[in-house]
């Protein structure tokens, strides 16, 4: 008798553990180095009320730039981005967000965090890297192809990409 309670307990477990399976965290981590001062890079990094370095940005609104701030990041081709300010460490140098709202036009996610490291590299030279930890857009199973694992992952990295790629040229100018 006890046996067979075990072994219906066992297939009953096992059973809904395999219908429970949801989405796997997704994490891009991209590292850039920058012709510029750390202390420069800081200053544009630390400044969470103005993140225009992004190319594909219209125009950012936010408070202030202390934590538990929230900015919108409008886009020039339409939608916005909500994020909030989670961490600022000036000694560490690395400044965390996290999305509140989001367009999945834009950025196809759930849960996602985001957090910037800035080290220096060498004489006049910074390291930035960036990381990012999500759930695709779509939670449950069998997700339409735009808000997929893959999809969201894409979406992610070219946002990360443009991200760097304005930040290094706004430091490395002047």
């Amino acid at each position: 008798m006890f046996r067979n309670l075990l072994t219906i307990f066992v297939s009953i477990f096992l059973f809904s553990s395999a219908l429970a399976h949801g989405p796997s965290r997704q994490k891009v981590s991209i590292t850039i180095d920058i012709d510029a001062p750390v202390e420069k890079v800081w200053q544009i990094i630390s400044n969470f009320k103005d993140f225009k370095w992004n190319e594909n940005i219209k125009d950012t609104t936010t408070s202030s730039n202390e934590v538990g701030s929230e900015r919108v990041i409008s886009f020039k081709g339409g939608g916005a981005i909500k994020q909030k300010l989670e961490k600022v460490n000036s000694e560490k140098k690395m400044v965390s967000w996290r999305v509140i709202e989001t367009d999945n036009k834009i950025l196809p996610v759930n849960s996602y965090a985001s957090k910037v490291f800035v080290k220096a590299s060498g004489n006049n030279k910074t390291s930035v890297t960036y990381k990012s930890g999500f759930y695709r857009g779509f939670m449950g199973n069998d997700p339409p192809p735009e808000l997929n694992d893959e999809n969201s992952k894409k979406k992610v990295q070219e946002f990360i990409e443009g991200n760097l790629k304005g930040l290094k040229k706004i430091a490395e100018s002047n």
